[in-house]
């Protein structure tokens, strides 16, 4: 059986947010939810490449990510193309990062499934 997860979300007049079982809240309207979107995206391809890169040993001072993504205008407007611009700083071996990070765009079920929809781009800048 597959690890189950769960957030409860509340919505009463000018307050809305979800929560998780360790009772971390995320209010709801401050951002849109194609931020959400993209930012579970980022998390969610981070921690993929973080336990490869412990696996393939190599290191890194910094990593920041720029996500874009274009919806589509009809629809569902899902998202017609994303972009991942990284930038890593302190990287002391630049062939392993990339494949790293090649190897975590396979395994991330977030960036997959919105691969279903949208073009996915990426590129890594060093520094």
């Amino acid at each position: 059986m597959g690890d189950k997860k769960h957030v409860r979300a509340d919505f009463v007049p000018g307050h809305y947010q979800f929560s998780t079982d360790k009772g971390i809240a995320f209010p709801i309207g401050e951002t849109t939810p194609y931020e959400y979107l993209l930012g579970a995206l980022s998390g969610c391809l981070f921690y993929t490449f973080e336990e490869l890169a412990g696996k393939m040993r190599f290191s890194w001072e910094h990593i920041s990510f720029e996500v874009n993504g274009e919806k589509r205008e009809e629809v569902p407007t899902t998202l017609k193309e994303v972009h991942l611009g990284i930038t890593a700083t302190g990287v002391d071996n630049e062939s392993k990062f990339l494949k790293a990070f090649e190897t975590a765009t396979r395994y991330c079920s977030i960036y997959q499934t919105l691969s279903h929809v949208s073009e996915m781009h990426w590129d890594v800048t060093f520094i």
